[in-house]
């Protein structure tokens, strides 16, 4: 009787110890870019048409102008800016990591004081266009 007990919860502790187990599918993204403020990026995108009653010809121009701010010492939301122009935000943690990496980090310090860009590597994985900060320097 002692066999067939263990026969069967054997199987039935390890089926329950496997669906314990969490699968990530969050693959972790490593990126270069350029720390920009998040909260002072604005984005116009204008459409000009124009037309001819001659020729009945119809021109369409779309400007789209971007605005990015450096960091400041006042900033509190980040996003990276990659060398291709792709714009990341960070998530919240993320934003604190670099208020506090603001606080000790001298060089970027000075970096803020005289307006020069300030380069980090991100590691993340990506929530939609916000990236989960797990490492940056």
């Amino acid at each position: 009787m002692k066999r067939l007990a263990v026969l069967f919860a054997v199987p039935l502790f390890a089926g329950y110890l496997c669906a314990q187990t969490e699968q990530s599918t969050d693959t972790v993204t490593t990126m270069n870019g350029t720390l920009i403020d998040a909260g002072c990026r604005t984005t116009h995108m204008e459409h000009k048409e124009s037309s001819t009653n001659e020729n009945t010809t119809t021109r369409t121009q779309t400007t789209r102008d971007t605005t990015d701010c450096p960091v400041n010492t006042s900033t509190t939301t980040f996003g990276l800016l990659t060398s291709d122009g792709k714009f990341v935000r960070f998530d919240d943690a993320g934003n604190a990591r670099v208020v506090e990496m603001m606080k000790t980090n001298k060089d970027w310090g000075t970096y803020m004081t005289s307006h020069k860009p300030i380069k980090v590597h991100v590691s993340g994985p990506h929530k939609g266009d916000v990236i989960v900060v797990r490492e940056i320097r």
